[in-house]
């Protein structure tokens, strides 16, 4: 019995028939008759899209670890929790405009969980501090709060994860100084129980207002670093993209990387 061994040819022979090599057996298959285009405005729609994604998701380094799981398909591909959360932001965290799709930072949760959230959650502002605060003590062990902070205008976002002592039912984390009259968004959810119980995202918009100085303590994100031709996103204030850099899908407040 003849044994085929494959080899990769120099050229692609342009013959009747493709024969190649599977588990052992010469196989013959026909040319085919035409190609799918890799640059559809699906595809284009999709990874402009995946870019918006990709410059928020690192601003919430510090709670995503904790709110989406990593998990297993039925066909065994491990799925880790950052890409869980990539997965969550494409289905549900854009919204349809007459413009087109728009990243929507109403849509954003912090966790993948179903779980109703604490009665009597309330968030307030202070002088320097945002306040969290809920009727009763939460009825699981391994308690912590989830926070995401953002400020708009100067593109500043803080994120924490703050765990919970028994009987808690207040928590309070320092702004940045450079937020002091200036609207902040907030958002909350709540995990425990090694990561079995994670609660749906609070979201509210604080005015700057208040006075009283609470405690906690909060640190800035540094900005996230794009890899590509090693660009960074800008900085508040910092010029515009020039109109070669503009986004060739016409995509809002977005930039191609590559020209």
């Amino acid at each position: 019995m003849a044994i085929y061994v494959p080899v990769r040819p120099r050229w692609n022979p342009r013959g009747e028939v493709v024969s190649y090599v599977s588990h052992g057996q010469l196989m013959a298959r026909g040319w085919p008759k035409g190609y799918r285009d890799a640059n559809t405005l699906e595809q284009q729609r999709q990874r402009g899209r995946m870019v918006q994604v990709c410059n928020v998701l690192p601003y919430l380094n510090g709670v995503r670890a904790e709110g989406f799981a990593p998990s297993v398909k039925r066909n065994g591909r491990r799925v880790s929790g950052y890409h869980a959360a990539v997965g969550a932001a494409l289905r549900g965290w854009f919204a349809r405009t007459p413009g087109g799709e728009r990243f929507d930072y109403a849509r954003i949760r912090l966790t993948d969980g179903s779980r109703a959230l604490p009665a009597g959650l309330t968030l307030a502002r202070g002088r320097g501090v945002v306040r969290v605060a809920w009727g009763a003590e939460l009825p699981w062990g391994g308690r912590r709060l989830l926070l995401a902070m953002r400020q708009e205008s100067l593109g500043q976002w803080v994120s924490v994860s703050v765990a919970l002592g028994k009987g808690a039912t207040e928590v309070a984390v320092r702004t940045l100084a450079a937020w002091e009259g200036r609207e902040v968004e907030v958002w909350v959810a709540f995990v425990g129980e090694n990561g079995r119980v994670r609660t749906l995202t609070h979201r509210a918009e604080l005015g700057a207002v208040g006075a009283v100085a609470g405690e906690g303590k909060a640190q800035p994100l540094p900005c996230p670093s794009l890899s590509r031709k090693g660009r960074a996103p800008r900085r508040g204030g910092a010029p515009g993209p020039r109109s070669g850099d503009r986004c060739r899908f016409r995509l809002p407040r977005c930039r191609c990387l590559v020209s």
